[in-house]
């Protein structure tokens, strides 16, 4: 009996102790990841029409990074803190892998934008990479480079509608998502017009735009400006004027017909002759209309508001 019963246990002692040294557990997976992201110098110049613009980008203590790789399925969320951002959710892969990273997160709807100034962070498309593959054991860090333009949008006109929308070969922009597993969006497009600013007024606003395709803007159905086939460069601000600030027109001046040039001073304004007529104008000169007026049915005499603002104006600059 003895010798069955020490036979029983030198059977689990044995069975024990093959299970120890072929162990088959899963290691343990650190929840809980800190990532330092820079952002691409911005600092650049461009140019559709004669203005050049500069335009800067930085984190915000709040925004929101969306990072993932190729041994997950979603996105982990990481957070600024004021200096860097933290994801209590994310884990740490058992194998190095190239974490990609999105900013504002991994889709971003382009409609219906504000136009303010302010509100382009909110959608200033960044993404980036690991520089190699890493599990994450030590944080991650990575360098983000933007992947949208921005327009600038100048209104010239008072009481003009505008109705921006943007077309690629595809369609209307409509957003864009994140390609997974790369530092890059793709461009989400509609068959169906989509605006991404819809504003009435003379004014300045600014519209984010995808970088890198070649794109058709339009105002309403107006064209305003298509670019070459490797689109606007990323990271810069390009400026688009909905009419002229500066022009010539005919004047009839004892009969005959003469060009004088006129500027708009700002925006909404009326259009001003860069000179004066030769001779003063009595009172029923300077009020005629039409035909009537001293330079034809062109012009006329500015009212006493608008002589009040460029007074202003002129003030302002001095």
């Amino acid at each position: 009996m003895k010798k069955i019963l020490y036979s029983v246990f030198m059977l689990a002692t044995m069975v024990l102790a093959a299970c120890s040294s072929d162990d088959t557990t899963e290691p343990v997976v650190k929840r809980g990841m800190v990532l330092k992201a820079n952002v691409e110098d911005t600092d650049t110049r461009a140019t559709i029409t004669d203005n050049e613009g500069k335009w800067k980008f930085a984190f915000a203590t709040g925004d929101d990074v969306k990072v993932g790789n190729d041994q997950v399925e979603g996105y982990y969320t990481f957070t600024n803190d004021g200096t860097v951002f933290t994801s209590a959710d994310a884990k740490q892969t058992t194998k190095a892998a190239t974490w990609c990273a999105y900013f504002p997160g991994e889709t971003i709807n382009l409609a219906n934008q504000s136009g303010t100034f302010a509100d382009v962070a909110k959608m200033y498309a960044l993404a980036g990479a690991t520089a190699s593959p890493t599990t994450g054991s030590d944080g991650l860090t990575v360098t983000m480079k933007a992947k949208v333009a921005v327009l600038r949008i100048v209104g010239v006109n008072a009481g003009e509608s505008l109705d921006i929308n943007v077309k690629t070969a595809n369609g209307y922009v409509s957003g864009l998502t994140a390609k997974k597993n790369s530092a890059d969006f793709d461009v989400q497009t509609s068959d169906a017009k989509v605006s991404l600013l819809s504003k009435k007024g003379a004014g300045v606003y600014y519209v984010v735009v995808p970088a890198g395709v070649k794109i058709s803007v339009y105002n309403g159905s107006t064209h305003m400006k298509t670019t070459k086939a490797n689109g606007l460069t990323a990271g810069k601000y390009y400026t688009l004027l909905t009419g002229e600030t500066t022009g010539k027109e005919f004047a009839t001046i004892n009969g005959e017909k003469v060009e004088k040039e006129w500027v708009q001073l700002w925006l909404g304004g009326p259009k001003f002759a860069t000179e004066n007529v030769e001779n003063p104008l009595n009172w029923s000169e300077a009020t005629a209309e039409g035909s009537a007026y001293v330079w034809g049915a062109n012009w006329r005499t500015p009212t006493k508001d608008e002589m009040n603002f460029v007074n202003t104006l002129n003030s302002a600059t001095l």
